[in-house]
């Protein structure tokens, strides 16, 4: 599957407040619009599933996913990079009207350098992942 993510109407960070915050609240760090003009990404994404007849599905998936955020607005909230994604998961039938399920993703970010160019961030992010596991039941009424 191909999806394209209009990130670009992401074009700032505002909490609006019913009421205005002075310093020294915590809250007046977060009154101003931040500005983040993400740009529009591509993914690309497989996956397969395989029926092994007798009440077991295996599934697989890789991904592509493209970052969004350009070096003059990345912050350390979200330093974001490319990523490739990898995903194993199972499901088995325990009756006509009853699955259960598990799965798991791992999220591999690129390596990314900044030069003082996003306001302030200076150096490498690396080593950045995400390791997700997911169990699931799915009954039809």
């Amino acid at each position: 599957a191909y999806d394209r993510t209009f990130w670009s109407a992401y074009k700032n960070l505002d909490f609006n407040y019913s009421t205005a915050y002075s310093s020294p609240s915590p809250f007046s760090n977060f009154d101003s619009p931040i500005t983040k003009n993400w740009s529009d990404t591509d993914a690309w994404r497989l996956s397969v599933s395989y029926d092994m007849k007798n009440n077991w599905i295996l599934m697989a998936g890789f991904a592509i996913d493209k970052n969004p955020i350009p070096s003059s607005t990345l912050g350390f909230e979200l330093p974001d990079s490319d990523a490739l994604l990898y995903s194993l998961g199972v499901r088995y039938k325990v009756s006509k009207d009853m699955e259960l399920g598990a799965a798991y993703l791992y999220d591999v970010k690129a390596s990314r350098s900044e030069m003082g160019t996003s306001g302030g961030v200076n150096g490498n992010f690396d080593g950045g992942a995400a390791h997700l596991v997911t169990v699931g039941l799915t009954y039809k009424l």
